[in-house]
């Protein structure tokens, strides 16, 4: 089964199913395994140019979970449809051997057969603003939001590849994406703005608190730029930089 995620700053298609049905699956029984087509960024300087802005944040309280199911009808988001008649004896109604029951959703989940991708929301407080293309000028202080509410994959509902949590309390540097109520219909207990990461843990990098020290989650990320050799990841490593070598990053790029 494949579906689009309703929250298009992901950018991934994903194919979800039920541990049982993976090949050689490791994961706990029930966590359901997907596979993402994220678009790849080999620098700063590209995921700079895929996102909408990029924040030095600490990641708050979590303000929610829910089951993404982009809208429809069927799903989170609505009451099943209804199964279709048939002549057959309604005291015989047990289905045939051979048809397997549909995945349910997450916990929660307003359907007992919910279709939609596990999401969790948090709201982050803003430690500085790196880039925040075509509102404000790079790099520049102070910070015009103080607060946003970031969305990321659910990864104790889903095992999907390129997506890790956020925890609270810690530093991250975000590259992603707004997301209006009425762009994320498949969210309803969010009535705000959402920040999505570009391409999944691409959009991610773990910092301390001042932002001397920020790591790239993702091992596709491997320089600052596309024209400099500069501070490329180590073989044995991610990119590790600076907050204040992204903002020059930033700086450098044109507004979209």
């Amino acid at each position: 089964m494949k579906k689009k995620m309703a929250l298009a700053a992901l950018a991934a298609t994903v194919a979800l199913c039920v541990t049982s049905c993976s090949a050689g699956g490791s994961s706990e029984e029930g966590l359901m395994q997907g596979d993402a087509d994220y678009e790849v960024y080999s620098s700063v300087e590209d995921l700079t140019t895929a996102s909408q802005a990029a924040y030095h944040v600490k990641i708050g309280q979590e303000v929610g979970r829910e089951c993404d199911d982009g809208g429809d009808s069927v799903g989170d988001g609505g009451e099943p449809s209804p199964a279709p008649e048939e002549d057959s004896d309604p005291e015989d109604a047990s289905p045939a051997p051979s048809v397997s029951p549909a995945p349910s959703g997450i916990a929660g989940g307003e359907a007992e057969y919910a279709d939609c991708l596990p999401m969790v929301f948090y709201k982050a407080d803003i430690v500085t603003e790196i880039y925040q293309g075509g509102i404000t000028a790079f790099g520049e202080d102070p910070v015009s939001l103080g607060e946003i509410i970031i969305g990321n994959v659910d990864t104790s509902k889903i095992d999907l590849e390129g997506a890790s949590p956020l925890k609270t309390g810690s530093y991250v540097v975000i590259y992603g994406d707004s997301l209006t109520p009425a762009e994320h219909p498949g969210i309803q207990s969010i009535a705000e703005d959402i920040w999505t990461p570009t391409g999944g843990d691409q959009g991610i990098l773990d910092s301390d608190a001042g932002g001397t020290t920020v790591t790239a989650r993702s091992s596709q990320i491997t320089s600052l730029t596309n024209s400099s050799a500069a501070q490329r990841a180590a073989k044995s490593g991610p990119l590790t930089t600076s907050v204040e070598s992204l903002k020059d990053v930033a700086k450098s790029v044109e507004a979209p």
